[in-house]
């Protein structure tokens, strides 16, 4: 997902002592606030609001200080301003990174030997324990509709070698909606990290290609149905984010999400049609890199991804 590059970045910065000794001398020790470190690709945000001010936040490109929490992609907008949340997803990304900073920056200070004084090397040593944590969670986690959830839990699950880490993982995973009360209360223990570690080994052996899901696409002006990859791994437990009273919410089924996906990507002009629909039937935007392209199958058409994209040379920003 998204969110796993801008939180490269963020454990990229952090090697650097000089960098660590800045950002927490500028903060007060308090490493959860706007800064050098979670304003991410600040001049890239500045040339991008050059051209339109809604390409980007109003002091970088993205920041890991956020207040998002967890919604339904399929219930938000193809597209939105940068100050609001959207499916796309480089926008939908901020909700995870905005959760992972601020368990870092809350694990920091709980870890801290003086209150309120974390050192440089001490922000060195939390961040790498949580990029470990957050490695055994996404090596564990099965490819699904709720994801977020899915790497959440198996995060938590990862950190009860530690019960401060943990308390404070599941704490903001809550406090997010990105897990439940319920989901949180019910997760398995892991008695070790090794164990976990094999878990992770074990599923990510064992991963076969995704199946092909047929959707309906008349609308997108195919001639038969489209087929489509679904996440739609098995499940290791069952897990839910929340809603806006806390309360869990089913996630979309794979073919819902599939469809949802589809649909946002047409919305956003980034599928190339090549000789799958006529000129006449075709929905054009100003996109000139295409992420995705048709091609013709028996029935149909079958669904490529040809590049990930950037979140902005598809908008035609770059090319």
């Amino acid at each position: 997902m998204s969110s796993f590059g801008d939180i490269s970045a963020l454990m990229s910065a952090i090697q650097i002592p000089s960098l660590r000794t800045a950002i927490l001398s500028g903060s007060g020790g308090n490493l959860y606030t706007t800064s050098r470190l979670s304003r991410l690709a600040e001049q890239f945000g500045s040339a991008l609001r050059a051209q339109d001010p809604g390409l980007a936040e109003a002091d970088c490109l993205r920041n890991a200080v956020n207040s998002f929490n967890y919604q339904d992609p399929t219930t938000l907008p193809s597209a939105a301003p940068m100050s609001q949340l959207s499916s796309e997803p480089h926008s939908f990304s901020r909700i995870f990174t905005g959760a992972f900073f601020e368990i870092l920056g809350v694990s920091l200070a709980a870890k801290a030997a003086i209150p309120g004084g974390p050192t440089e090397a001490e922000l060195l040593a939390v961040a790498d324990d949580l990029a470990g944590f957050l490695v055994q969670g996404v090596k564990c986690s099965p490819i699904a509709p709720n994801w977020y959830a899915q790497v959440a839990a198996n995060m938590v699950i990862a950190t009860q070698t530690d019960p401060t880490y943990a308390s404070i993982a599941k704490g903001v995973f809550v406090g997010r909606s990105i897990l439940s009360l319920h989901s949180v209360s019910s997760l398995p223990m892991m008695s070790n990290v090794k164990s976990l570690a094999a878990a992770a080994k074990s599923a990510t052996a064992a991963r076969e290609p995704l199946p092909l899901v047929a959707l309906p696409a008349s609308h997108y002006g195919i001639d038969g149905v489209l087929f489509v990859e679904a996440a739609a791994e098995p499940l290791n437990s069952i897990v839910s984010a929340a809603g806006f009273k806390a309360e869990p919410i089913d996630p979309p089924s794979a073919i819902a999400a599939a469809r949802a996906f589809v649909d946002d990507l047409f919305m956003r002009g980034q599928i190339d049609y090549g000789a799958v629909v006529d000129p006449e039937r075709r929905l054009v935007r100003n996109h000139k890199t295409k992420t995705h392209a048709l091609v013709k199958a028996d029935g149909g058409a079958r669904l490529e991804r040809r590049l990930f994209s950037c979140g902005l040379c598809a908008r035609g920003v770059i090319h």
